[in-house]
């Protein structure tokens, strides 16, 4: 069997998600490092297998998915040796998705708001207001964190929680520095997820200083 296609572009959280997934299952993966500048991610090929033309994508043997969520979720559920990354318990599972749409909903969502007009429409400021929506991301996840009473989002392994949401956490932080003193939960899960998720530093914190790097040209601070 062919390795599984990965389209996607080497900044964005949602396409590192599945990058960590698939060294934590052990899975092989062609990445196709698209140029989104290019429009490499309209072309006919490309609109076939998600004519939202979104990254990621993967085609796993001639079955296209999108959505950086479900594709983690399908690779775990179709590859995964055991239900540690996603339990089938559904309480655990139940807590696992509502951090999957927290990261996606909140901490991404955040983020993108906060990048897309700075790298795409010559923003050259960003406004006080989305500043402080980051500071109100990490005060729900040290509430989060503090209050589990484990080591990581949803019990005390690793889950897809903890992968997702170490994507756009690990991005925000090299943009945004939160102060560890103020959010000491936050600081030691991003400790113990560099010690913990494979290749974290060339997959979450080396890019996401690239991304830092852009934004900082995008802004002229470079």
């Amino acid at each position: 069997m062919a390795p599984i296609k990965l389209y996607t572009t080497r900044r964005t959280p949602a396409g590192r998600a599945v990058e960590l997934t698939a060294k934590l299952l052990g899975l092989d993966l062609d990445i196709q490092y698209m140029d989104l500048t290019k429009k490499e991610h309209l072309t006919p090929e490309f609109l076939k297998m998600n004519p939202m033309h979104t990254v990621p994508t993967i085609n796993d043997n001639g079955v296209p998915l999108f959505d950086s969520h479900a594709i983690i979720i399908y690779l775990v559920s179709k590859y995964g040796k055991d239900d540690t990354l996603y339990p089938k318990d559904l309480v655990q599972q139940a807590h696992v998705n509502a951090m999957l749409h927290f990261e996606s909903g909140v901490l991404f969502a955040r983020l993108r708001g906060i990048l897309e007009p700075v790298f795409y429409w010559g923003q050259t400021e960003v406004p006080q207001e989305k500043l402080d929506s980051i500071q109100k991301a990490y005060e729900l996840l040290e509430g989060t964190l503090s209050t589990g009473g484990t080591d990581y989002l949803v019990g005390s392994s690793i889950t897809l929680a903890d992968v997702s949401v170490s994507t756009s956490l690990s991005t925000l932080n090299a943009l945004f520095p939160f102060d560890a003193t103020k959010y000491p939960a936050v600081f030691a899960y991003l400790k113990r997820l560099e010690q913990t998720l494979p290749d974290y530093k060339e997959i979450n914190i080396d890019r996401a200083n690239e991304a830092l790097q852009l934004f900082n040209q995008k802004l002229g601070k470079a």
